[in-house]
């Protein structure tokens, strides 16, 4: 599609300024101006007025002149202009001097054909001038008395008028689609009989990486390399547009296509006909729009159907295992058996409880409810206190601290901080079943104070390092492990809460050191250097 409909257009309605000029020229006037009628104006059209050498206040003074209106019968009605009222208009200036004695007259002539009124042309002459079109022709006076050619005229200038605004209409009608064509937020092309590429827009560019000039006049099915959601490439025959083609109506499908790096794309794309005055097609378009984010939130929420039905169930089914147990009365339990599934239960429920408030925690911040008080707080002191508590909770693991001295203070909220840390503590102990030695150590940057947590553990491939902040994700190696897949999402939407950030860094079978970060109360001083 082309831009150069406005300039088209522009250049139609200087067309219609010199239609106007001639017209009023031949008829002998000076200046003036034709009004499109209201029944036959559009609202497409570029103007309901066009001038000719006449202000728009000229027309203004001299629509005071007379009451005579021309019609069908009538078509052409002239006033005479009283003199002090010329000597006002602003025309009077490019007069001819010697005109300027000479009074004038305003005409207005009604300009109309077989389908109806176009519109009056007023125009202003000097008195007693009369064009050709006006006077009776010698070979018709004795036959049709003072019959005159002016009928002949307004015909002529009524057909040229008429097309020039139709067309008007139709580049200002075809503007209009090219901006919605170039502007769409969805992917549009269109093909030939042949499903050659004969469009394509710029949303089409982005999605594809394809420039419009690099695929025009090829196949959109090489350019797009249709799939199903299989992965099996579309055979000719199930093209969309050729669908589209054959029922000579709309065909609408989910399908993947490939962009020009080779990266594949989940889309809906609706494939129309456009067909001919006897019914034929003649052309195809096609309308793309990625569904990728659509289809990665529906695998969410299943992912998250299937997760928490199975975290939910495993903590309900011991609870109610060990409850059936207690409750039955022919069962013979010692206080140690009896304390032990009083344990068990109590653990269970704590279990169900963190994963019910791990899912409330997600929610809130989803909606952006995750309210702070952030003021400085003392990192190494914090830190210790959450180390100290897991040692005394799990007394098989290793903790190794490591926080310098003169920590700098932070800008945080103590207890989101404290969640974030017990988090990163909790996997690293859940995920190193062998190896059970766990690091913290603090360091500060001029900006910053960073918080690591490392681990021997399993470890995280490169490929589940991308995505294991998200909601719901878990790496391939984690699945044997219970959890629901929200403490890093949790950890992740504190820290950066507080303008920090977090990331991980993790061999496969080797140990992850998750990091964090916090901005400083204070700046560390940059040393001076002298040269």
């Amino acid at each position: 599609m082309s831009w150069s409909q406005v300039q088209q257009s522009k250049d139609l309605y200087d067309q219609i300024t010199l239609l106007v000029g001639s017209a009023i020229r031949l008829l002998c006037g000076e200046a003036g101006i034709f009004v499109v009628a209201k029944e036959a104006f559009d609202p497409l059209s570029h103007a309901e007025e066009t001038f000719y050498r006449l202000s728009d206040a000229d027309y203004r003074l001299i629509q005071t002149v007379g009451n005579g209106q021309p019609d069908i019968a009538s078509p052409l009605v002239i006033r005479p202009l009283p003199l002090d009222m010329a000597a006002r208009l602003s025309i009077a200036n490019e007069i001819p001097e010697e005109q300027h004695t000479c009074p004038l007259e305003y005409c207005s002539l009604m300009v109309y054909d077989h389908a109806g009124v176009i519109g009056v042309l007023h125009f202003l002459r000097p008195i007693g001038r009369r064009s050709c079109f006006e006077q009776v022709p010698d070979y018709e006076e004795g036959a049709h008395g003072s019959m005159t050619v002016l009928p002949l005229f307004i015909a002529q200038f009524a057909a040229g008028l008429r097309s020039a605004l139709r067309s008007q209409v139709l580049l200002r009608e075809q503007g209009r689609l090219a901006a919605i064509f170039h502007e769409s937020a969805s992917g549009i092309l269109t093909v030939d009989t042949e499903q050659r590429i004969v469009d394509f827009n710029p949303a089409m560019e982005h999605l594809t990486g394809w420039h419009e000039s690099e695929v025009l006049g090829c196949s959109y099915l090489d350019v797009l390399q249709p799939q199903d959601r299989q992965g099996h490439l579309l055979e000719p025959d199930e093209s969309p547009i050729l669908q589209a083609f054959i029922r000579k109506g709309n065909v609408g499908r989910d399908m993947v296509i490939a962009a020009r790096d080779g990266q594949l794309f989940d889309v809906a794309v609706t494939a129309s006909c456009v067909l001919s005055s006897r019914g034929e097609p003649v052309s195809g378009i096609l309308t793309v729009r990625d569904i990728t984010r659509e289809r990665e939130q529906e695998e969410q929420r299943s992912t998250f159907i299937s997760v928490i039905s199975h975290e939910l169930q495993t903590p309900i089914a011991i609870i109610k295992g060990y409850a059936s147990t207690l409750a039955r009365t022919d069962a013979e339990l010692s206080p140690d058996m009896l304390r032990t599934r009083l344990q068990a239960i109590e653990e269970e429920a704590d279990r169900l409880n963190k994963l019910v408030g791990n899912l409330l925690y997600a929610s809130r911040i989803q909606a952006g409810g995750l309210q702070m008080e952030v003021m400085p707080l003392d990192l190494a002191n914090l830190v210790e206190k959450v180390v100290h508590r897991f040692r005394v909770r799990s007394p098989g693991v290793t903790f190794r601290l490591d926080v310098p001295p003169n920590l700098p203070t932070v800008m945080a909220d103590r207890d989101r901080i404290e969640e974030v840390l017990q988090n990163l503590l909790d996997n690293a102990i859940k995920y190193s079943p062998k190896r059970r030695v766990i690091t913290v150590s603090c360091h500060a940057t001029g900006d910053e104070v960073i918080v690591s947590v490392s681990d021997m553990g399993m470890g995280i491939s490169l490929r589940d390092q991308e995505a294991i902040f998200d909601r719901f994700s878990r790496a391939g190696t984690f699945h044997s492990v219970p959890g629901a897949g929200l403490g890093l999402y949790i950890c992740r939407a504190i820290v950066e809460a507080h303008g920090g950030r977090i990331w991980v860094q993790s061999e496969l079978h080797q140990g992850s050191t998750f990091s964090f970060s916090l901005p400083r109360v204070e700046k560390a001083q940059l040393p001076m250097v002298v040269f």
